[in-house]
């Protein structure tokens, strides 16, 4: 994920700017946003050097073996494109 600096109010995401969040051996597959409304990047290995699936946000990634691990991660911490919790509002 290469960090880009945005001077506008908020930046609009969308699932068709996952090509954006996608580099080197990791293709991003899904969007998430931070509680802060930073970008969160799940990916996809496409190398069987290394773990299959990434979850990137901010300075952090967490790699993890299948999709249901990292997808459980996200709705754990995460929240949709829109602001809404993963979670369905739970702490």
């Amino acid at each position: 994920m290469i960090h880009r600096f945005i001077y506008q109010q908020k930046p609009v995401y969308t699932q068709a700017d996952t090509a954006l969040f996608s580099k080197g051996d990791f293709t991003c597959i899904r969007l998430y946003l931070t509680k802060k409304g930073k970008p969160v990047a799940l990916s996809e290995g496409n190398s069987a050097a290394h773990y299959k699936w990434r979850v990137q946000y901010g300075f952090s990634c967490v790699v993890f073996k299948t999709y249901e691990e990292a997808v459980r991660f996200c709705r754990e911490r995460f929240y949709d494109l829109d602001g809404n919790p993963l979670n369905g509002g739970r702490a």
